[in-house]
């Protein structure tokens, strides 16, 4: 997946919230589109993410929490360990 399609991702997110969508109707939670095998997974998951970063952001502008948001959202160590997680795509 490539950036741009990332980014995309997030800006339909985005649009999800303004849209009056809550975070669980994230397209990526329907069961048609989950992964079927590990090769897949961490595909989904960057989906997921960049869908839910999106609408997140969004619905903190409009609370007007938004740099609470980042703020907490660089401290989450979930967010850090992510990073951490060997992709399924590469040999080990």
């Amino acid at each position: 997946m490539t950036i741009e399609e990332l980014m995309d991702l997030q800006e339909i997110g985005s649009r999800a919230r303004i849209l009056g969508l809550k975070a669980h109707q994230n397209p990526y939670l329907k069961p048609e589109r989950l992964p079927s095998d590990a090769i897949a997974l961490g595909d989904w998951m960057a989906r997921h993410d960049a869908w839910k970063f999106g609408w997140e952001a969004e619905d903190a502008s409009r609370e007007g929490r938004i740099a609470k948001y980042f703020r907490d959202l660089l401290r989450s160590p979930s967010r850090s360990l992510r990073a951490e997680i060997p992709s399924f795509d590469t040999p080990q």
